[in-house]
This record gives structure tokens, sequence and C-alpha cells, in this order.
């Protein structure tokens, strides 16, 4: 049978611990470090036995749109009830995706890849075997310990394998098995190492049927996916394994795979998805949060949209595809991604701090809490398609948004109760002077989306001034400040000193109970330094 290779989709391959660790990239990377017989010599030890001496027959299950085919003996080995599943699985993933979702049904091929058996006229296959040990292993260098597989042998077509027993590691195996047939005796690496759900401790080799699930609405998606486009690029990588892990949270929620992920993506921040390497491939996973937000906040056809742009436009950028399709929706796509990574920041612990309406999905109290970084001077600077997340080390710290392209938030916590402010222009700092100051602790949110603006810089030279005028009651502020001076005074409408305060930053504050202690209802001004120009305020309780 021809087979091109053109492409390759694991769900996900395994370190020596078997967490999670690789996929296409990983695939693409193996195949330039080997050669096909090398890898072959792993697996298969008996090199005179052909594939088909290690199984007899071959058993299939018909659905109304799927055809399962499954062995009884040898390294691929399964039961029934396993193969019955895995079509009820299947059905419900086309029910899913092409019939709810009228997404385009998957073409697969007329004859299996490694059983090599008919697929009637109609139905889309599925083999049930031990990956690692799957015909061409030449194509395969990164899939000795994966739940599943999705291969492209030729312009949209696809074929889907997944793993027998979820027992994996054949290739490190020192346990062997055999089998006799007339002329030969062939034997076999037997996998003992189970694949593990990492979110609540339990293995898939014993929670079998929920492995299928798991693996099955993640890789028949890419059989989907792949009838937009027939050719992977590197400004979609990311995206074919975001969504697909994405689309396992939504039909599995009870099985939550997805969280070991998004430590990776708080890890990395700052580096656009699109640049996402062998390196940092896990991050990949955690982009599928992205996919969560605009499935339940957007629209839950929203990636039908995606796939339906990026046929049309497969070079383009996943910037581009996205604002494409919100441009109908009258929604901007920066803002979009910007609510997306305040809604992003405020997971684990800190959810409990914002109503659950603002919650990306109910899981977000599982997920771990981001990483924010803390520095003396906040100065972002950020790649298209990334964020990244600071603590101010004082509530007078401002960042310094000479440089900066992207959109911005703080978020400000009073008594474990969380407020987003969104930055328009560096004038909408002063307005919020009072605020932060009298906040318990502040986050700032940044991010950029392709062509991402500057934040508008106004009032740079503006006077110092008092705000709010006339005050009231909360915080009394002055701003900005000059940084060559260190305290400014504040007197009374006679000009007799009420008080000399010292500042560090370009703002202070002085909160209610203060203002009340210095100074009774009145007009009062303020100058910074002991000399020049004073401005006047009025205090009112």
């Amino acid at each position: 049978m021809r087979f091109l290779a053109l492409l390759i989709i694991a769900i996900v391959c395994f370190s020596h611990a078997y967490e999670h660790e690789c996929g296409t990239l990983n695939i693409i990377k193996n195949r330039t470090q080997y050669k096909q017989e090398h890898y072959a010599s792993l697996l298969y030890k008996s090199p005179g036995c052909s594939y088909e001496q290690y199984y007899d027959s071959v058993y299939s299950i018909e659905t109304p749109h799927i055809q399962v085919f499954y062995v009884l003996n040898g390294p691929h080995a399964t039961t029934k009830v396993f193969a019955d599943s895995t079509a009820a699985s299947m059905e419900d993933a086309w029910n899913f995706y092409v019939n709810k979702l009228k997404m385009l049904a998957p073409k697969g091929l007329s004859v299996t890849h490694h059983f090599q058996q008919p697929v009637k006229n109609g139905l889309y296959p599925i083999e049930i075997l031990d990956i690692a040990q799957l015909r061409d292993p030449y194509s395969l260098y990164a899939c000795s310990s994966c739940y599943g597989l999705t291969i492209q042998p030729d312009d949209y077509s696809t074929a889907l394998f997944l793993e027998n027993d979820f027992l994996v590691g054949a290739a490190q195996s020192n346990v062997f098995d055999t089998l006799y047939t007339e002329n030969d005796t062939c034997v076999y690496p037997v996998s003992k190492n189970p694949l593990r759900n990492s979110a609540h401790n339990y293995s898939y080799a014993d929670e079998w049927a929920k492995g299928i699930r798991l693996t099955v609405f993640h890789e028949f998606y890419h059989a989907v996916q792949l009838r937009y486009i027939n050719i992977i690029t590197d400004n979609f990588l990311f995206w074919f394994e975001a969504s697909a892990t994405g689309f396992e949270e939504i039909i599995n929620s009870d099985i939550d795979d997805y969280i070991s992920y998004i430590p990776h993506l708080f890890n990395d921040m700052g580096q656009s998805f699109t640049r996402i390497t062998r390196t940092n491939s896990h991050k990949i996973y955690g982009v599928s949060t992205l996919f969560l937000y605009l499935y339940h906040k957007i629209s839950n056809g929203i990636d039908k949209s995606i796939w339906e742009s990026i046929s049309k436009n497969p070079n383009k950028s996943f910037e581009y595809q996205l604002d494409a399709v919100l441009k109908p929706m009258q929604l901007n796509a920066d803002s979009v991604f910007h609510d997306y990574t305040v809604s992003l920041s405020l997971s684990g612990e800190k959810s409990s701090s914002i109503s659950q309406k603002y919650w990306i999905i109910e899981d977000q109290p599982k997920w771990p809490s981001a990483i924010f970084y803390n520095e003396d001077s906040i100065k972002p600077e950020l790649e298209s398609l990334s964020f990244k997340y600071y603590r101010a080390p004082n509530n007078y710290t401002e960042p310094d948004f000479s440089d900066f392209v992207g959109k911005a938030s703080v978020i400000t916590f009073n008594k474990g109760k969380a407020s987003v402010h969104k930055i328009q222009n560096t004038k909408t700092l002063d307005s919020l002077t009072s605020i932060l100051s009298a906040s318990d602790s502040i986050l700032w949110i940044f991010s950029r989306f392709g062509d991402s603006e500057s934040i508008p810089i106004v009032n740079k030279d503006a006077a110092p001034h008092a705000y709010p005028v006339p005050w009231r009651e909360g915080s009394l502020c002055f701003a900005p400040l000059p940084s060559d001076k260190k305290f400014f005074e504040i007197r009374n409408r006679r000009g007799d000193l009420v008080s000399q305060i010292k500042y560090e930053g370009t703002s202070h504050c002085l909160q209610e109970h203060q203002v009340k202690e210095m100074m009774a209802p009145g007009i009062y001004r303020f100058r910074v330094g002991n000399k020049g120009k004073t401005k006047s305020f009025m205090v009112i309780y």
C-alpha cells in the first residue's frame, strides 16, 4: 500500500517515566535521527517473521459509520468488550463532530494499514493494536508509548489506531513472548508499563473505557481536521493538538487529563504559541485552555469556522484565522485574546476571588495557580500570540508602557475579592491610583495578539494634581509626581504647612483615616518640593 507519511499526529507520547512529553514535533525530530532498520530492530526480535505472522484471525465490529478491526492473540491482542467500547465511542465521536457540529466527515482508507483488511464501503475504520509494533515503524519513531495515532497516508485520507491495552514501552521491554507458526517461531516484546491519568492518579490499563473515550475523541478529531487541510504547517501545529485536547475535556469532563499540561503554559509565558518547539511541546496541550475559552465564551461552533478559514487560507497565521472568524461576530480578536489571558490568570486558588461566570470552565479551581513574575520595574515586551503576568512589588509601581505593544489590565484584590480594570491609556492609571493604593494586592496582565496597538501615553507631562477633587472618602492621591523630587507639601489656605510627605515612584495616596487626621474640611494647596507652583484641592466630609 502506498504510504507517503505526509502527516502523523499522535495524541501524546511519553518519556521514560511515562509523563506527557511528545507528539507531532518529536515524531519529526526522531524521523531524522533513526534509520528504519534500527527502529524496527528495537521491536520485532524475529526479523524473519512477517507482520502477518504476529496475528491470525482479524475480527471486526460495525456501527452505522464505523468499522473496528481487532485480534485476540499476539502483541496486538485485545478483548471483544474493549473492541465494543471502541466502536461505541467512535460512533459517538462521529455523531458529535459530524452530525452535531456539522464538520466534514473524515475519509478513511479502503484497506486498513496494519491488518490489511478490506473496509466496508461507507464506513470509517479504526485498528486496535500495540502501536509500538505497528506496520511501517519508520513513520512512527516517536510513538513507542502512545494512546492513539492518526496518520495521513495520502491527500485528505486518514487512518486511526488505538492502543490495545494502554500498556506501553515495548521498545524498552526486556520481557518477551512467542508465537509459533507453521514454519517459524516469532518472538516479540511485551509492553508492561501502564499509561496513567495524572489528574486522578489511576491507570488507563484498569480504567480502559475512559482511556478509549479520551483517545477516540482526540484522534477522531484529528481525522476531521485533516479534511480541511492535507499538510500541516508550523503555524497550525499548536492548534491541531490544542483543539483536539480541548474536545477531550468537552466530551469527557470527568477525566481531566488536560490539566496536567497547564503548568507548562504558565512556565513559558511571553513566547508566542506559534513558536512551540520540541523542547516545550507540553505547552501545546496547555493551549487547550484557549480552545475551551473560545468554545464556552464565544461559540461552540467556532472551531468549525476556524478550520473552514484554514482550508481557504492554509498558509496564513493563526492570528489571521481567528481574526477572520471573529470579525463577522463584531468581535475584536485582540480583545478576545486579552480577556482569555485575564480569565486564565484567575486559576487555582485565585478562582474563588471572582464570580464563577468569569471562569473559563468549571474546572478552574482544579487548575494550578498562574505564575506571576516579581520584578522591581515592570517593562513588558511580548511576541504576538503570547501573554505574561506580573506581581507589582508595591501598589504604587506603574508599568513602563513606552515600548509595549498589546493590551493590559490590572487586577486588584480586597478582602479576597478580585476586580479587573482594563488599561485604555496611561491616563487610566491616574484614575486608578486611589484604587490601587487601597488594594491588598495587585496583579498586572499583559497580552499581545497579532498587530496589537501600543497603550496610548497621554498627559505624560501633566502638572501634579490631587484626585478625586473634591475629596469625600477613600484614598486621596497625588500624581504625576516627578522622579527627581522626594517629597511634597500640603498647606492650608493661609499658607501654613500641614504636612511634608515623602514619596517614591510617580504617585502617592493617603488613606481615608490619614486625610481626616491631617485635614479638616476646607480648601488646601499642595506642591512638589518646597518651591514652585501650588495646586488647590478641596476636602469635604
